[in-house]
């Protein structure tokens, strides 16, 4: 049979809401986190003399306003956050599979942890400062960084911090959103090291009925992060992702939907570390994988 009359007109609603208010709620949205991210940054700004005082206590203040930060983000662009499963009480090491950037706000909004962070992220204007007040440790994707990563990670663990990282290769070898990127074993080195046991989450997101689906409104690419030694983006990339575009765009796009939805899964039980890496890595992710709902 034919759609029903109500299944065409919610069509037609859904179809006129995205041609129609997108632009606006995208608008609208866009100047209140412009806002909101303005009056964070300055309110970091103005509790900088305290660390003449104590640094440790400016350090616990600067990282309670980007807390505050990242859960009025998540407000703002329209972000639900569904939980299945219980987050690991602290002090953890966890990984997980990694989509979005929306996937930073979603994280530290439920979690409170060391974070490993692209290092060009540290030199953006004011976001940047925010995002170091979560103290994270920030990577060069490079080989020849991953001892020192894993050497923060181990001073984080033994000094009773959690961890939280997300060990998928840059490299894009399955389509976009259709599963979970290999794990590298290198960054789980820290892990092993210590023998703790390790977490699991599983990251996946939802759109509206008639809007674009999460894997053409919620993924960004190619990263532009991540580039061969001559500064450009490798081909294997750009034949996943299609040609550089502007992530204004791809932002503008996410924040015209009435909302998303992202699903976090938190696995049963911590994995032991053992002492291989490389098994620890493939262990954790088909772990991962096997509770992952693909978006493609």
């Amino acid at each position: 049979m034919g759609e029903s009359y109500k299944e065409r007109v919610e069509q037609t609603q859904a179809v006129r809401g995205v041609n129609v208010l997108a632009p606006f709620r995208a608008g609208m949205r866009l100047g209140i986190v412009s806002v909101w991210i303005l009056g964070c940054f300055f309110a970091s700004l103005c509790v900088s003399p305290v660390a003449l005082v104590s640094k440790t206590t400016w350090q616990r203040i600067r990282k309670a306003i980007s807390r505050t930060w990242v859960k009025g983000m998540s407000r703002v662009i329209g972000t639900r956050i569904t939980v299945h499963g219980a987050p690991p009480k602290a002090p953890f090491f966890l990984v997980g599979n990694h989509l979005s950037w929306v996937d930073f706000f979603v994280g530290y909004s439920l979690l409170d942890g060391v974070g490993i962070v692209e290092e060009p992220v540290s030199q953006a204007p004011i976001v940047g400062a925010l995002v170091k007040g979560f103290n994270p440790i920030f990577v060069r994707r490079i080989k020849e960084d991953t001892p020192r990563v894993n050497d923060l990670m181990v001073k984080a663990i033994e000094e009773g911090h959690s961890v939280i990282i997300a060990p998928e290769t840059p490299i894009t070898t399955i389509p976009p959103g259709s599963g979970v990127r290999q794990f590298r074993g290198g960054l789980l080195e820290s892990a092993v090291r210590t023998g703790t046991p390790v977490h699991y989450l599983s990251l996946t997101y939802r759109t509206p009925e008639g809007y674009p689906p999460p894997a053409k409104a919620m993924l960004f690419g190619p990263n532009p992060y991540y580039r061969t030694p001559e500064g450009k983006i490798p081909e294997s990339e750009l034949k996943a992702w299609g040609p550089e575009r502007s992530f204004l765009w791809h932002v503008l796009g996410l924040l015209a939907l009435p909302w998303h939805e992202v699903i976090v899964t938190f696995g049963p039980e911590p994995i032991a570390a053992g002492s291989d890496r490389i098994a620890l890595a493939n262990q954790l992710h088909q772990a991962v994988e096997r509770m992952f709902t693909p978006i493609a």
